[in-house]
């Protein structure tokens, strides 16, 4: 079972994983207008529907680092290592498995991000403006404080 600490991060990581690749398809220009109630809900409701692909992915990103021999916390030590550029302390036959379980996660974040594209299309929001009020949600704390009322 997994511990506390190595949870959260695990599901930081899954999530971060998914949304900043879905954020950097499309870059978000300037804002040009404030956000109406309306488009603040189609955002929480997007936030949500996000959240939920976490919850659906994680298990499965979780099997395929388990599959291919590690533990959690070894993976997360070696994707951390790579991300950063520096030296996988790790022979031969364990990189080629941390190697073979990154393409299967990625595999699994890019079939997510292209269902969560989908998904705020949907909705009847598009990438751009997806990316511009996710913006202005991180610079206002009193939009921030809004969005997480709506959200409960």
């Amino acid at each position: 079972m997994l511990n506390t600490g190595v949870k959260l991060f695990f599901s930081l990581f899954v999530f971060a994983a998914l949304t900043g690749s879905l954020f950097a398809q499309q870059p978000p220009q300037q804002e040009t207008e404030d956000i109406s109630e309306e488009e603040l809900q189609m955002f929480v409701d997007v936030q949500m529907m996000i959240q939920e692909m976490n919850e659906e992915v994680q298990p499965k990103m979780l099997e395929a680092i388990q599959d291919n021999g590690f533990e959690p916390q070894r993976y997360i030590e070696l994707n951390q290592a790579d991300q950063m550029g520096q030296e996988m302390d790790a022979d031969e036959e364990e990189i080629q498995r941390y190697e073979q379980v990154k393409e299967s996660i990625m595999d699994l974040q890019q079939e997510a991000n292209d269902q969560i594209a989908e998904n705020i299309e949907d909705m009847g929001m598009d990438m751009q403006r997806y990316n511009e009020i996710n913006m202005m949600v991180q610079r206002d704390p009193e939009l921030q404080q809004q969005m997480m009322e709506m959200m409960q």
